[in-house]
């Protein structure tokens, strides 16, 4: 919401979604979509202890699951031998990462209100990974086919997906996790397949706990619920883009280019 209004009032509140080309290969979106798949059915087939050979049980899981590739063997060709490659480093940080844990959920939702104006607003979300560790404390796990957000990015809270995924389980919203709890690590977990299969990348903060930049998140999206609770407050487009030059799915709705393209002839005017 703070990157991009427009398009959460396109999405979500004129319900506009993009139509899919007809008969085309899996994307990007869908490559990942396969990936969490096959790591959160690895997951729930073993939550307590790992099979005495788990990078062979993911690709037979992953089999299954790239099935419908079958139809597109290019695709098939490039992406199944980087799944097989997750997979042997996927089973190594397995391995690494419960040997400090108590116990995981995988792909966990959870949800908490917050105040709308007279109404109330639900944040909701799907946790792709939730850990206990063994001193009580917790570990939010997400996993991310292409680059994931930087550090400096969720500070400023453009990317608040796991704090605002601490703040829930700080908040009791995540079922069979009690309120209170505390977060001792956010973590991105990038999957390749290339050279490097897979890669860890802990949020890093200068300054303040995992815990407090949770409830930072929340009362920032409490603030900016507020404001948007005025049906005078206007959706503007691409207030704080990650990329200048990117166009996203619902920019030639609020004619991004068209203004942009504006911008750039009065800049060259010289003005008075």
């Amino acid at each position: 919401m703070l990157r991009d209004p427009y398009t959460i009032y396109a999405k979500h509140v004129l319900k506009l979604t993009p139509l899919e080309d007809i008969d085309m290969p899996p994307g990007v979106a869908g490559r990942g979509t396969f990936m969490h798949d096959a790591i959160a059915a690895f997951g729930k087939a073993y939550p307590k202890g790992l099979p005495a050979y788990p990078a062979r049980e993911m690709i037979e899981l992953g089999r299954e699951l790239f099935k419908p590739l079958a139809a597109f063997p290019e695709a098939t060709a490039f992406w199944w031998p980087r799944f097989q490659r997750i997979a042997q480093w996927f089973a190594d940080f397995e391995a690494r990462r419960r040997a400090n844990l108590k116990t995981i959920a995988v792909e966990i939702g959870g949800k908490i209100p917050i105040p709308f104006g007279a109404d109330t607003f639900t944040l909701s979300v799907r946790a792709d990974r939730i850990e206990c560790l063994a001193d009580g404390r917790y570990a939010i796990v997400d996993y991310k086919t292409g680059a994931p957000p930087s550090d400096r990015q969720v500070r400023a809270g453009l990317s608040p997906q796991l704090t605002l995924e601490a703040a829930i389980l700080r908040q009791g919203g995540f079922t069979d996790i009690p309120a209170g709890g505390s977060v001792e690590e956010l973590l991105y977990v990038r999957l390749r397949g290339g050279a490097e299969a897979g890669e860890e990348k802990r949020v890093k903060f200068d300054e303040g706990t995992p815990d407090q930049h949770a409830d930072y998140a929340l009362a920032a999206l409490t603030k900016v619920l507020g404001e948007f609770a005025n049906p005078e407050k206007p959706y503007y487009s691409l207030l704080h883009p990650m990329w200048s030059n990117h166009y996203g799915t619902y920019d030639h709705l609020a004619r991004v280019r068209e203004w942009s393209l504006a911008g750039s002839a009065d800049d060259d005017g010289g003005g008075e």
